[in-house]
């Protein structure tokens, strides 16, 4: 068996104190606890295939987000785990927790089982290596894919937020990171010699650093050059990769405020140092994965702008030359876990979502009865996701729907969003100012454009799994309008949330700026198929789009359902990534 470490900034799974007394509780009751929310996560979704018995031994190494973690992992709570393990109610209705004595932590849930290790860190640290460097300064600039800049034109996108001290705390974050990972790869070392692999696993744009400490601590530990060619480390990229000459303006602007400040510091970070060093770093790796080609190609062009490489291409990957090996960088759009999703799409599977007193699918179903199309939109509030815009394309197409003669295709002259937005980094203040910013813009929106109703319901407490999956399925138009967005799961979900309906009957997806427009677009589907695409910052010319589409009858076609159902499988990404990770050339 091989083993595998996956590394990211957050663990699966985070044991909070109401957790815990409430499966106390229940014990002293004799009834069963809450079942934990585990598996509902993005990334837990993507790597679920490999969290389960199989062909890897998988270690999970995670910062620490819950506030009983460290209980947890010192033993504190091992009377309780035995308890739910002997009264039978672990691990089919609750974790089993095995507190191993060599740090690690064995989860056992349902179908799950795989080893976990905290990172701790204390709050002031978390705070300025994530909220500061990683959220404010990494997030928005990695978003940064085309002229013009986000932040100069759209009032909600906060310019990038750079603090050296943020960076330096973020290296030491990796350095953590790093030490964690080799003294996993140290204590499996009789393994991995017998002829097994070791694969690290490297997730997202936090932790882009951490394979060149970690290659950094092998070679300082004596590793010897066979131990090092049967240890694979991998990187996946979830966001965009910045374009190197859109940031040039950011880059030029920071060099300006640092010669005005004439303050002098013998050890300068300046933005543009910082990118190359992250960029740099990142080859560290003998593989890195990007949603899609331009993303991998915004990569290849940072280091041809800053390092003397050599970059030939090698089937479907690229190969990178460089002083310390050779890196292979490819595309493989991540997906979903399609059979679990199919499984609450059924037409026996009803929405019962409630929102203030109010049942969300009696509300749809009376807004289609009256005529209305139901709009729908359902993300993370966050800035890239061009949420105020989508405000004013809904209201564009409302207005020429109201207008648009009757005819055959379409008669229905009227229309509703339900805007879903589950809360995002509250403590953020780009994330307060969007927040109000959303308020604001929906309360005059339905001063402007009430009639018999508010066309717009903003639900800002987020659906949660499967609730979400069948509310996609109610919609009749799907607004995924990010400005820029690494994939957008939601695009999918909804196409795969249309799978038992009638062809008349789906919906139409109307899709901005994102990894799956760019997949999509790649493999020949448009309005055709029932996806209209559209440029979130041109609202008015969007709605039209949106309108047209609607009153000409567009509808998701069984094509891209069937794309979706066999060609966007989470668990198919996962295995390619691993492939390519073991296969990846490390150099002659």
């Amino acid at each position: 068996m091989h083993n595998l470490v996956i590394v990211s900034n957050r663990g699966p799974y985070g044991f909070t104190e109401q957790v815990l007394t409430d499966a106390e509780q229940a014990l002293r009751k004799g009834v069963l606890p809450n079942r934990p929310k585990f598996g509902e996560g993005g990334l837990v979704q993507a790597m679920a295939g490999l969290l389960k018995p199989g062909r890897w031994n998988p270690i999970w190494v995670g910062a620490s987000m819950g506030d009983k973690d460290s209980d947890v992992a010192n033993g504190h709570y091992s009377h309780l785990f035995d308890k739910l393990y002997q009264e039978k109610i672990a691990p089919e209705h609750f974790p089993h927790i095995d507190i191993l004595p060599d740090k690690r932590i064995r989860f056992t849930f349902k179908e799950y089982d795989f080893n976990m290790r905290f990172v701790f860190f204390d709050t002031e640290h978390m705070h300025s290596y994530y909220s500061k460097f990683a959220n404010g300064f990494l997030w928005p600039l990695m978003h940064l894919t085309r002229e013009p800049l986000f932040y100069k034109i759209k009032r909600e996108f906060p310019k990038p937020s750079f603090e050296k001290s943020d960076f330096l705390q973020y290296m030491s974050s990796s350095v953590t990171f790093a030490n964690t990972t080799f003294d996993e790869t140290r204590r499996n070392r009789k393994l991995w010699q017998k002829g097994d692999d070791f694969v690290v696993w490297i997730q997202d744009y936090h932790l882009m650093q951490v394979a060149d400490v970690y290659k950094t601590l092998l070679v300082e530990e004596g590793f010897s050059c066979d131990d090092k060619q049967r240890i694979h480390v991998g990187q996946f990229i979830h966001t965009p990769f910045f374009n190197i000459h859109d940031i040039q303006g950011l880059i030029r602007e920071d060099k300006r405020n640092r010669l005005k400040a004439e303050r002098f510091d013998p050890f300068p970070e300046s933005v543009e140092q910082v990118l190359k060093r992250l960029t740099w770093g990142m080859l560290a790796n003998d593989f890195i994965g990007f949603h899609t080609k331009e993303y991998c190609d915004n990569y290849l062009a940072a280091l041809q702008e800053w390092f003397p490489v050599d970059i030939r291409i090698a089937q479907q990957f690229y190969e990178i030359s460089h002083s310390n090996g050779v890196t292979t960088v490819g595309a493989f759009p991540i997906g979903l876990d399609v059979d679990r999703i199919m499984g609450e799409i059924a037409p026996d599977k009803r929405l019962g979502y409630v929102w203030q007193d109010h049942d969300l699918l009696a509300q749809i179903i009376e807004d289609k009865g009256r005529g209305r199309y139901v709009f729908g939109g359902l993300e993370r509030r966050d800035y890239t996701k061009g949420l105020i815009e989508r405000l004013k394309i809904f209201q564009h197409t409302l207005a020429i729907l109201r207008e648009a003669p009757k005819n055959k295709e379409a008669d229905r002259r009227d229309a509703r969003l339900y805007q879903v937005t589950s809360p995002s980094r509250l403590a953020n203040p780009a994330y307060q100012k969007l927040s109000d910013m959303m308020e604001r813009e929906v309360i005059e929106a339905n001063r402007r454009m009430a009639r018999e109703i508010e066309p717009i319901i903003h639900i800002d407490k987020g659906v949660p799994p499967p609730e979400n999956y069948r509310f996609l399925r109610e919609t009749d138009v799907m607004l995924v309008t990010p400005s820029e967005d690494g994939m957008n799961l939601v695009a999918m979900e909804y196409i795969l949330s249309q799978k038992f309906k009638g062809a008349e009957e789906r919906g139409l997806l109307v899709l901005g700026n994102s990894g799956a427009a760019r997949i999509f677009k790649s493999r020949g589907f448009g309005e055709q198929d029932g996806i209209i695409y559209v440029n979130a910052a041109k609202a008015k010319s969007a709605g039209g789009k949106v309108a047209e589409a609607l009153l000409n009858g567009a509808r998701l076609s069984e094509r891209i359902i069937r794309y979706v159902e066999t060609e966007c499988r989470v668990d198919d990404w996962a295995q390619n990534n691993m492939e390519a990770i073991l296969n990846s050339r490390k150099g002659d």
